[in-house]
């Protein structure tokens, strides 16, 4: 599991009074929160006036809306738990040896190959200070901390059989000579790359495994599948509403999560449809009080 936060979870409630609606509302009909504020205008407000002042909310929307949050819940327990593990483990968690580091900043995506991770996957930021084989003294200086793509065993018994299966030239004796010895070199230090790396994969892999991590991240990759997949069952329910609309624009908020955030200024549908969704949230946030 890639390092990343999910983004469901990374947005509340936007007010005391919106979460009071949708926890009050799972309980029973909607009939007494349809009021419509003075300020709520537009198509919103004139849809809402005229329906029954005693129109009850789909039942479907408020189970569907209850499901998403005990999902939610589940999913913030699972990270939760990630978490302490990861905390729990910190200082037991091996750093992989110099000779295996690659490139560095490998944070911030920019490479295909592996990256050095902690327990839980997250891209693992260490010091650079000691780090004298692999860095010159000015990368030292400049970059304090940073994140490297590292080798794995099984590259490297790859570039190991490609070394043993080449055949050293050379113009002169000199230059044949030299080659030679730089193929020697080479197989030597990638056999030593390879005992490395395949130390280093086994003490981690262990460790994932006596830890529960790898069940841990499992258990919240599942609990985002699930909350997606409530988060469209309530997009997918009819509304009868103004406070079943203030229902559903809450969860679609919630489910959307980092994604309103990055396109909500945008002048994209997308940009457009987070605008919408926001104020649908916060006009009717303000009627159902």
């Amino acid at each position: 599991m890639p390092n990343t936060s999910i983004p469901a979870t990374a947005e509340g409630m936007p007010n005391a009074t919106r979460r009071a609606v949708l926890w009050g509302l799972a309980a029973a009909s909607t009939a007494a929160a349809v009021a419509v504020a003075p300020d709520a205008h537009g198509a919103i407000a004139i849809e809402a006036q005229a329906l029954p002042r005693d129109q009850a909310e789909n039942p479907a929307l408020i189970l569907a809306c209850q499901k998403f949050h005990d999902v939610r819940a589940e999913l913030k327990e699972a990270q939760d738990s990630l978490e302490w593990i990861a905390d729990e483990w910190r200082h037991q968690w091996p750093l992989a040896p110099q000779e295996l580091l690659l490139g560095a900043n490998a944070q911030d995506g920019r490479y295909t190959m592996p990256a050095e991770r902690d327990i839980i996957g997250r891209f693992l930021v260490r010091d650079t200070s000691d780090l004298t084989k692999r860095l010159a003294p000015k990368f030292r200086r400049e970059n304090r901390k940073t994140c490297f793509v590292i080798r794995t065993a099984a590259e490297e018994r790859d570039h190991l059989k490609k070394w043993k299966r080449s055949t050293p030239t050379g113009r002169t004796e000199k230059a044949l000579a030299q080659n030679r010895a730089y193929r020697l070199k080479a197989i030597r230090e990638c056999e030593q790359r390879v005992q490395l790396a395949a130390q280093y994969e086994a003490e981690t892999a262990h460790l994932r495994d006596i830890s529960g991590a790898d069940a841990a991240r499992l258990r919240v990759r599942d609990a985002d599948i699930c909350l997606r997949k409530a988060a469209d069952e309530v997009s997918q329910c009819q509304t009868l509403t103004l406070a079943g609309l203030a229902m559903k624009a809450d969860v679609l908020a919630v489910a959307a999560g980092d994604l309103m955030e990055l396109t909500k200024c945008d002048a994209t549908p997308l940009g457009q449809m987070a605008r919408f969704i926001e104020s649908v949230a916060e006009v009717t946030g303000r009627a159902a009080v």
